[in-house]
This record gives C-alpha cells, sequence and structure tokens, in this order.
C-alpha cells in the first residue's frame, strides 16, 4: 500500500501505476509504504523500504525498481506515477447485455480507492466489435441494496450512468473532447433554454482518465457524462396521467429514414424506429413509447412542398441549431455524424414540437476517419479540401431543404463563420487545444503509456502512435481545410466584407474598420474591389457607389 491505497497493476508490462496529486511532479515526494503480511524485504531501487520511503524526482515516465521477497516468492514491478485519476475495471464483457462486475476509483487527491458495485458492457456500434480492441465502456453503479449509486467525478455532474470513452481509431486521442469544446464557445442554446431554470447541455463533458481492465493497461479514456433527459433537461413523463412530455431519440446507423428522407411506419411497442432508437422514456418504463413526435417532423421533411417547408420548418425544427450543427458539420469536416452519431430531442412535445440536436461521437472528424484500415487511412471524405456540403451534407433531407429554400440559413451560417474566424474557428486557437490536451497528457506521462500499449495495433490499422506526428498532420489539416472554407464554402461575394450574404453599409463600416484597425478577419477577394492587390480607401469608395446604386 502506498498512502493507503494499492498500485493499479498492468501484468502485461509487471507495471505499477500510482495516481498522486500534480503538485508531486517535478519533486522528491515522500510516501508511506506498508507492506502485505508476509512480505519480509522490500526494495525499491536498490534502496531497503521500511515505513517511509522518498521517489527521488517524480516526472513523466520515470521508473522505480521495485523487489520483494514474500516467503519463498519474489516480487518485481516498476512503479510509474500519474496525476490523473484511475479506474480499474473488473469482469467479463461483451456489447449486451450487461454483466456484474466491480470498477475501482482513485483520485490523485484522494487516500481512498473506491469500489463501487457496477453492471457494466461494450459501448458504441462498430467501437463495439469483437474485432475490436480498445473498448468503449458503459458503467453503471450500485449500492448493496440493488438501489442506484449516484457519483460525481472532477465537478461533473451526480448520476450512475457513466461511458469511458476509448478514441480508440483516434491518432490525437482527443478530436472528440476539441469538438465538443469548440461546440460548446459558439453554439445556440435550445430554444427552451429561455424558459427551462435549469441550463441544458447539448453535449456532454468529460474527464481524462487512464484505466485497467482485469489488471491489464488499458490507456488513455474520457469518463464522460451520460446524454440523457437530465443532461438536455428534457421535462419529466407524466406517469400519473400517462403523458408524453420529453422525447430522446439517437440513429443507430444511417438510413433515408435517420437522414429524413423516407417516411416509413413505427410500432410504438418497439424501442426501435427503422434506424432510430428511442432514448427517452426508456421503453421498459413506458411500453408503448413515443416515436409520433419524431415521424411527424420526418413527414414533414419528406412530404412537405417547397413553399411549405419554407413556411413552417420553424415549427419543427429548432432552426438556430440546426443552423450552427450545419456550420459544426462543415467546420469539423463530420461525414460520421450527418445521419447517426447525433440526438434529436424534444423539450416538451406537448407545449411545442420543434425537434433540437445534441452533439454525439466526434472522433471520426478532422481528417480521421472511422477506419485505419489500408486505404481507409486519411480517407477522401475527411480531406481538408472535400467539398462535404454538396457531396455528404445534401443527403440529409432537413438540412438540404433548408439552405435550398432558404437563402438566409446559408448567409446566416456564413456570417456566424466570419464572425468567428477570428477566434474560435482560428486554426491558430483549435490548434492550442489539442497542444493543450497533449500537454496533459505529457505531464502525467500517459502519453508514453498509451503508446506502448497501442501503438502498431489494429485499431490503427498496425500504425504508429506518435502525437507529435499526429499534431503536425493536425496543424496542416486544419490550415488547409479553413483556407477551403474561407475560399469555396464560405466565401462572400465582392463587396460582402462582412460574409453575411448582404452588400450593404455594414460592409462599408467593416472595411473602414479593418484599414485603420487590421483587427478584422476579412476575405481577401471580396474587399479588394479595384483589383489593385492592395486593400485601401479607393476599395471604401467602390464599395460606398456599389451599396448606393442597390
Amino acid at each position: 500500500m502506498f498512502n493507503g491505497k494499492k498500485a493499479a497493476i498492468d501484468d502485461l508490462t509487471d507495471t505499477w501505476l500510482l495516481t498522486v496529486p500534480e503538485a508531486a511532479f517535478g519533486t522528491d515526494y515522500c510516501m508511506t509504504i506498508s507492506l502485505d503480511d508476509g512480505v519480509t524485504r522490500c526494495y525499491i531501487d536498490g534502496n531497503a523500504v521500511d515505513r517511509d520511503y522518498t521517489f527521488i524526482n517524480v516526472r513523466p515516465g520515470a521508473t522505480y525498481h521495485l523487489w520483494a521477497l514474500s516467503g519463498a516468492d519474489t516480487i518485481t514491478a516498476n512503479v510509474q506515477f500519474t496525476y490523473w485519476p484511475v479506474i480499474q475495471i473488473y469482469g467479463n464483457y461483451t456489447k449486451r447485455p450487461y454483466y456484474n462486475g466491480t470498477v475501482i476509483y482513485s483520485h490523485p487527491d484522494s487516500a481512498v480507492l473506491e469500489s463501487i458495485i457496477s453492471r457494466v458492457r461494450w459501448a458504441g456500434s462498430s467501437t463495439a466489435g469483437a474485432d475490436r480492441k480498445k473498448h468503449n465502456f458503459h458503467l453503471k453503479f450500485y449500492n448493496e441494496d440493488g438501489s442506484k449509486k449516484n457519483m460525481s467525478f472532477g465537478g461533473l455532474r451526480s448520476d450512475f450512468h457513466w461511458r469511458l470513452d476509448a478514441g480508440q481509431v483516434d491518432f490525437s486521442r482527443v478530436r472528440n473532447r476539441v469538438a465538443k469544446d469548440v461546440w460548446a464557445d459558439f453554439a445556440t442554446q435550445p430554444y427552451y433554454a429561455a424558459y427551462e431554470p435549469k441550463v441544458p447541455h447539448s453535449y456532454v463533458r468529460g474527464d481524462f482518465v487512464e484505466v485497467f481492465l482485469n489488471d491489464q493497461y488499458m490507456g488513455i479514456y474520457s469518463l464522460n457524462e451520460h446524454m440523457d433527459r437530465q443532461q438536455l433537461k428534457l421535462k419529466q413523463y407524466d406517469y400519473a396521467n400517462s403523458e408524453f412530455h420529453g422525447g430522446l431519440w439517437k440513429p443507430m446507423s444511417m438510413s433515408y429514414v435517420t437522414l429524413f428522407a423516407q417516411l416509413l411506419d413505427f410500432d410504438s411497442s418497439s424501442k426501435t424506429w427503422d434506424q432510430f432508437y428511442v432514448k427517452y422514456p426508456n421503453i421498459d418504463d413506458v411500453n408503448p413509447t413515443n416515436f409520433n413526435t419524431l415521424a411527424e417532423a420526418v413527414k414533414f421533411s419528406v412530404l412537405s412542398s417547397d413553399a411549405e417547408f419554407l413556411d413552417s420548418a420553424q415549427y419543427y425544427f429548432d432552426i438556430p441549431v440546426f443552423r450552427d450543427y450545419y456550420l459544426f458539420l462543415l467546420l469539423m469536416q463530420a461525414p460520421d455524424n450527418i445521419g447517426k452519431n447525433v440526438y434529436y430531442a424534444c423539450h416538451d412535445v406537448a407545449a411545442d414540437k420543434r425537434l433540437t440536436i445534441a452533439i454525439w461521437d466526434l472522433d471520426c472528424t478532422q481528417g480521421q476517419f472511422y477506419s485505419n484500415q489500408g486505404s481507409n487511412y486519411h480517407h477522401e471524405l475527411v480531406s481538408p479540401e472535400y467539398d462535404m456540403k454538396n457531396n455528404q451534407l445534401v443527403r440529409h433531407n432537413v438540412m438540404r431543404r433548408l439552405w435550398q429554400t432558404d437563402s438566409t440559413f446559408h448567409n446566416l451560417a456564413m456570417k456566424r463563420y466570419w464572425q468567428l474566424r477570428a477566434t474560435t474557428f482560428n486554426p491558430d486557437s483549435i490548434l492550442n487545444r489539442y497542444r493543450n490536451y497533449f500537454d496533459e497528457m505529457k505531464r502525467c506521462g500517459a502519453d508514453h503509456r498509451e503508446i506502448a500499449r497501442w501503438s502498431y495495433g489494429s485499431d490503427l490499422g498496425g500504425r504508429q502512435l506518435d502525437f507529435d506526428n499526429e499534431l503536425e498532420y493536425i496543424r496542416d489539416w486544419w490550415t488547409r481545410h479553413i483556407d477551403f472554407l474561407d475560399n469555396n464554402t464560405f466565401a462572400p461575394q465582392a463587396g460582402d466584407v462582412n460574409g453575411d450574404g448582404v452588400i450593404n453599409i455594414a460592409d462599408v463600416a467593416t472595411l473602414i474598420r479593418y484599414i485603420l484597425t487590421q483587427n478584422v478577419v476579412l476575405r481577401f477577394q471580396s474587399a479588394d474591389l479595384d483589383g489593385s492587390g492592395v486593400i485601401n480607401v479607393a476599395d471604401v469608395v467602390v464599395l460606398i457607389n456599389e451599396v448606393l446604386r442597390r
């Protein structure tokens, strides 16, 4: 025992991992060591251990060699340190059903190892395949009497249901987190946030941890909140009166129905409609369930005329959020999140049937394809210059009809893009998010352990895991992708200096502000109106004349 806690053991490498406060790194760290019964001698780096032992210069990746004698048996181990929380899972699991197990949680700032009665299964669809080596996990926690055990980790919400995301195909391990961070920074709140007392989150938050399964190191994970009624603050089902209120649905895989392009009959006693899965209310609690609200939206998308769609889409869809999601998909180059890996929610079907959106599972974005096998690695669909709008997003019938029937839809998305181009959408800003996460990994040594465990593995298509190389790939990808968006998808017309889709006096003001301060992001081609190759007062004169002419 080290300061009253047992180390997490990796039988694959004979490594014992200890989680300690971050302040211990870079210091000589003294720990109280208690030997198990029967251990007669113990040495660390050749020094005899009695009770207290000082580990010299605790640092990322440093290894301290332990040797002990227990009866006639010799024990050897490589002791390493982290300051991330450590989770140990015990049990044998598959995709379904949940199986009983034990989860042990160790926080660096606590002397307590919390052993939790759990039910566990693999999470995801393709990521839960038997061919995967590093699985995602659903965790459900219980008390001894069988009641649900709500717990909170790292300042996240209190709940009994948690998810461990592995990012197993992602060469950065953090694309999902970066994408969620960007969405959280700019996305419009759902329509009901104005009157819902509690703040809804259309994304899940998480905390990085290191995970062990049956005494084998599994690597870097994100311990995430669960996307559900509580996360989105949907109104609860009325059991007393058997009335539906909040509704939540998720596509299991892409289909014409999940693309809002085909209307099929549904069975209210089934938990699925085509590839849609009802998440709330849980069909085990409420049967028959409610697919009506979702089906009405699909029906409207499929059968309405262009005039009807233009006039009434606002009553079926949370347009500002759909617009931000449209922008987000194009920004992140996310073909895997068009007809699946997304949630559709309704706050209260009895009062307002509009669907809003919650994001989900964004590992396969920003230049990362969902498979690394053979030619799938860096697939064309996720290349920085791929025209996803006209080749992939056009398949989503609601998105397509929104931008084709309403010119303001794309124009407002374009305006939002240019408003954020110098800040949240700046490639340097996004790259700094990656740098910060990579620095976290390196400062606690998790990067070395992850690379040692998974480099050249089948989840990576037999390729090397190298975070420095991946950072350079991401830098190049974002630089080229933003350039493509600037000059293609969100390229404003000449004179539309602020990128809002119209040419008016606001563009004149933006152009003058640029000339005076240079503190405005604009597209050169839209502002160099006299073709001189320089943006100056002559361009202001041309623009004023154009505005007056209109």
